[in-house]
């Protein structure tokens, strides 16, 4: 699948994106059924009108809309363009619930399911907007059509013949008495006909409509600039309009069939064929398109309910976005050591308690946690604790990359001498590796498999190699996606279903962890600078990735878009890395022009903190832990300077 393009579609773009897993659920709940209310009230006459017009008979079928909503007027009074409408506001907000709860989920799971296929984003939002509506108001109907029956009978009592009645609940009396509780399931079949394609019909318009109006005035390509919130909701709003008369010319027909049978007395029951042939025999085929004009009407500003939830749950999923600025809280470093030459990365341990550094000068240093912190609060008793525990000497050129294994005391590096070594740091007294892995290639970057059976390996070789580490044995993707260039940083996702390489071509891509099938390629993810690293969140929805074109970005595991870019942090020459902090709350990564710690706040994408490295040399790498607020740097001034949140 070519993501050349795909990398910058609609990166500008997200918070136009609802997805389920962020919405703020009782935000969204309030918003949608306080506008769903709030719309009704204003737009209930227009629905009165077009059911008066649907059932009429008589002379009354000569009558427009302007002419119907006068005679309500004459006979009944403004009361009479709101019969039934108790009814339908207190069915309201159940109904809305499940509408909104059923489109969401089925329109997020839709979008996954179509991500294989090589499909427009006209057309895939087509699908999982329409497939999202039909589902929606499938169930929605349950509670939907009941309360449809009673205020369509409350809308025409005493008018052409029908019966009068005290309320709603006479309604339902009266209709349990003479047909039991299917009496007001009365037109089910053709409600759920009706409304779930007229629902998947509307959502299939509106989401494709809104990507055709986004490319034609030129977002589908703007990397940076979001677009302001006027001209969203304006967007928004045009396709809720396209939707409402695609909907409403496709709909009708059938809606008119239906009501005519919810009116019906229970005593003259005909069947759906003989409702269109007398509709036919009295005012011929356009009698199927009595109340058009009302309908089209109501199925736009209906539609305005739809779109400006759908604005509304945006601003649910974006969390306050704008003035939500955050202060970062104040950290405290200490210099804990040097490397005889510039320090090149440094990985902290799964559980937090280690971290180890590695130096052009061929050694790695491995420190405990809680003794630098011991150090750093001067409480020892013993007397001044040494951070450093060990120091690893058994490779012959620059150390590259180190991990831990998840579960056993085991650390791996990378060298340039092409091999990667396994040291046991239980053992107090080892300094050599116990077990080595001969590759062919300058190793750039090692990952463990979560499960620990399994490490790759990022190297000069442009495809990963995949370790078994009990048998030493090489495996390589067969689907290499045309990729011919070295890879300079390798992640496992949290479950080992995925990874992510970042190689010098700018590139990132993303493969299946089991069947190393590359699934999502972005081409040119950091333009024509190196990509230096790429980790997944831990939800495995993103990936950020860091660049030589001194920017740091999100993507958008699923459709490979770009999410959020974080400016402001100058990397041109060395390799390095963007983390987030052990909550997700923050990216860092350093400015090695400044010598300074970049902090940016991970969903708005502003920058919060620029924090003096103490360096006097550029900082190179920064890992943070994984369990709490403490972070390490290195450089090209060999020193390793670790950092802790102060309370």
């Amino acid at each position: 699948m070519d993501t050349t393009s795909r990398a910058v579609k609609i990166p500008s773009l997200h918070q136009t994106e609802i997805n389920w897993d962020n919405l703020d659920k009782t935000k969204l709940y309030v918003v949608g059924a306080g506008m769903f209310s709030g719309v009704t009230v204003a737009l209930y006459p227009v629905s009165v009108v077009k059911t008066r017009m649907q059932v009429a008979s008589g002379d009354a079928m000569s009558r427009n809309a302007l002419a119907t909503f006068k005679n309500i007027l004459k006979v009944d009074g403004v009361p009479g363009l709101y019969r039934g409408f108790a009814t339908v506001i207190i069915g309201a907000v159940p109904t809305r619930i499940i509408f909104l709860t059923a489109l969401e989920t089925t329109k997020a799971a839709s979008l996954k399911l179509v991500e294989p296929f090589k499909l427009s984003e006209p057309v895939r939002a087509a699908f999982a907007n329409g497939l999202a509506g039909l589902l929606a108001s499938t169930c929605s109907q349950a509670i939907f059509v009941p309360i449809d029956v009673i205020s369509q009978k409350l809308m025409v009592q005493g008018y052409s013949g029908n019966a009068r009645y005290k309320g709603g609940i006479d309604v339902a009396r009266k209709v349990i008495k003479a047909d039991g509780i299917r009496g007001l399931y009365r037109g089910f079949g053709l409600s759920v006909m009706t409304y779930a394609p007229s629902s998947a019909v509307w959502w299939a318009s509106y989401g494709s409509s809104q990507r055709i109006i986004w490319s034609a005035l030129g977002h589908l390509h703007d990397k940076e600039e979001a677009p302001s919130q006027l001209k969203l909701v304006g967007v928004q709003a045009s396709g809720g309009v396209f939707a409402g008369a695609v909907t409403s010319f496709v709909t009708t027909p059938i809606d008119t069939i239906k009501t005519r049978l919810q009116v019906m007395d229970n005593e003259n029951k005909p069947k759906a064929g003989e409702v269109v042939k007398r509709l036919i025999a009295e005012d011929g085929w356009k009698g199927l398109y009595r109340g058009l004009g009302p309908r089209f009407f109501s199925s736009i500003n209906i539609g305005s309910v739809h779109f400006s939830v759908d604005a509304g749950a945006v601003l649910c999923s974006m969390q306050d976005v704008k003035g939500s600025s955050k202060s970062v809280p104040k950290h405290e470093v200490k210099h804990v050591s040097d490397h005889k030459s510039a320090a090149r990365c440094a990985k902290f341990s799964p559980d937090g308690k280690y971290f180890a550094t590695g130096s052009a000068d061929t050694s790695i240093k491995f420190f405990e946690v809680a003794k630098i912190k011991q150090t750093m609060v001067g409480d020892s008793k013993d007397g001044p604790a040494r951070p450093v525990i060990r120091t690893f000497y058994d490779h012959t050129q620059a150390i590259n990359g180190l991990d831990f294994h998840p579960e056993s005391p085991i650390l791996i590096s990378a060298a340039k001498d092409n091999t990667i070594k396994f040291f046991d740091f239980s053992k107090t007294n080892a300094r050599k590796a116990f077990r080595v892995i001969q590759d062919t290639h300058n190793v750039r970057s090692v990952c463990f498999h979560p499960c620990g059976d399994y490490l790759l390996a990022g190297t000069d070789h442009p495809v990963a190699h995949l370790y078994d580490i009990n048998t030493f044995t090489c495996y390589l993707s067969a689907n290499a996606q045309d990729s011919s260039s070295p890879i300079n940083q390798v992640r496992y996702s949290c479950t080992g279903s995925l990874y992510v390489t970042a190689s010098k071509d700018g590139s990132l891509r993303i493969w299946d962890g089991v069947s190393a099938e590359c699934v999502r390629p972005i081409i040119g993810a950091h333009g024509s600078a190196e990509a230096t690293s790429a980790i997944f969140t831990k939800d495995e929805r993103y990936v950020l990735s860091c660049g030589k074109d001194s920017c740091v970005k999100l993507w958008e595991v699923g459709t490979g878009r770009l999410v959020k870019q974080y400016a402001g942090a100058i990397r041109r020459q060395f390799r390095c890395q963007a983390v987030f902090n052990e909550t997700e709350e923050y990216v860092l990564s350093v400015d090695e022009q400044n010598n300074e710690v970049v902090v940016w706040d991970a969903l708005t994408a502003e920058k919060v903190a620029r924090l003096p490295s103490g360096s006097t040399g550029a900082p190179r790498w920064l890992d943070h832990s994984p369990v709490e607020p403490v972070f390490v740097i290195c450089g090209n001034d060999r020193s390793i300077r670790f950092w802790k949140q102060t309370v």
